[in-house]
Formats: C-alpha cells, sequence, structure tokens
C-alpha cells in the first residue's frame, strides 16, 4: 500500500503547500509535473476529501500546529476552523 504523503514527498522533495492543497495528490501542480509520479491517491477516492459534516477537509503547509510539517483537519461539527471541536493531526 502506498501512503501518498511520504510519497509525495520522496519524489517531490516536500509536501504539497497549502496553495497546491490536497489536489496535489491528484493532478500535479503547476510547474512540478517533471517530478510528480502521481495519483498518489486512487480517483475514486476523491469524493472522500470531504469531513462527515459535508465540508472540505482543510490543509495548511507549514501547518500552525505542526510548523515542521503541515495541518490535516475537518473544521468538526460547528464548520469553524480554530474552535475546541476540530478534529485534525495534531
Amino acid at each position: 500500500m502506498k501512503l501518498p504523503f511520504a510519497t509525495y514527498k520522496f519524489d517531490m522533495g516536500s509536501d504539497p503547500t497549502t496553495t497546491e492543497g490536497l489536489q496535489a495528490f491528484f493532478t500535479a501542480p503547476v510547474g512540478k509535473e517533471d517530478k510528480w509520479r502521481g495519483p498518489y491517491i486512487d480517483i475514486s477516492y476523491k469524493a472522500m476529501l470531504r469531513d462527515p459534516w459535508n465540508e472540505p477537509y482543510v490543509y495548511r503547509q507549514p501547518g500552525t500546529h505542526n510548523p515542521d510539517g503541515y495541518d490535516l483537519f475537518s473544521k468538526g461539527p460547528d464548520k469553524i476552523a480554530g474552535t475546541a471541536d476540530d478534529i485534525g493531526n495534531w
């Protein structure tokens, strides 16, 4: 099984930027087509990029909680980033 973040970082030399976002796992970021070896996530999983409250997951690189990496989180049931109900990788 491929681990999308690790494989992407190995191929590209870094995690996707905040601007490139999770879309970088499905299509090559502009100007980086020569390094990109994806898709890193099967395209059939693209619909899963929404949380249980039907909001897009938030991706930030560098992360606020993980300044040496990235933050990936759901804004939770209140749908507001930065509140106590956020569910993330920290």
